[in-house]
């Protein structure tokens, strides 16, 4: 009777475990083409650990701008195919809708900058930006908790995809380039850390069926 609770128990938990970890630590994306031309981004991702908001820094600018922070952050859903947008470069790295228009852009009263908060701490981001000019403006900060994990910069001018990783990364920090450069984002990817339950559950799991073996041994 015993070793038959075991064994299931040791299934059912090693099963729920490994079901568990499996789904929290698949990739997300994030292409902005379910939502309508002009919506304003903000929590329409909480479903998928993520929420938008604009203006993460304030005061005086880090950028070659020489501009400060600007305070209203263009947050908009844009048709890239639409009139709104600029050069997005080639061959093109995004289609459908794109984060930021060009008239939203010419609003902004300094440097944009947003933030991506995560709900479940993430090992990995990218995110592909086009229309660039001013690439070495086009920065992202990734953040664990309150300490600075690292930066990524841009290096070529039309597109290209910024990547980061790191164990724990809570929130990032974006600088669509300065206040001179009309850049566009769209692709973002992260992946999802499993949390600790899950690594216990599966432990569980597996050290009840060690038991069992040597049990039967």
């Amino acid at each position: 009777m015993l070793h038959t609770v075991l064994h299931t128990l040791g299934r059912a938990a090693l099963a729920a475990g490994l079901s568990l970890a499996a789904a929290q630590a698949s990739a997300v994306t994030i292409t902005f083409d379910e939502l309508t031309p002009g919506t304003t981004l903000a929590n329409q991702y909480a479903a998928s650990g993520v929420v938008f908001t604009p203006n993460a820094f304030s005061g005086v600018g880090s950028s070659t701008s020489g501009e400060p922070w600007a305070t209203n952050t263009h947050m908009t859903i844009v048709d890239s195919q639409g009139p709104d947008v600029g050069a997005l470069g080639l061959p093109a790295l995004a289609s459908g809708n794109l984060l930021r228009s060009r008239p939203g852009w010419l609003g902004e009263n300094g440097d944009a900058s947003f933030l991506m908060r995560f709900s479940t701490p993430i090992s990995s981001f990218s995110a592909d930006f086009l229309g660039v000019d001013e690439f070495a403006d086009v920065t992202i900060w990734a953040y664990s908790g309150s300490t600075l994990l690292g930066t990524v910069s841009g290096t070529t001018t039309g597109q290209f995809t910024l990547t980061f990783a790191a164990t724990s990364i809570t929130s990032v920090a974006v600088r669509p380039g300065n206040y001179f450069d009309w850049v566009a984002v769209d692709n973002i990817n992260y992946t999802l850390v499993p949390e600790p339950g899950s690594y216990v559950l599966m432990g569980l799991g597996l050290a009840v069926l060690a038991l069992r073996r040597r049990q039967q041994g």
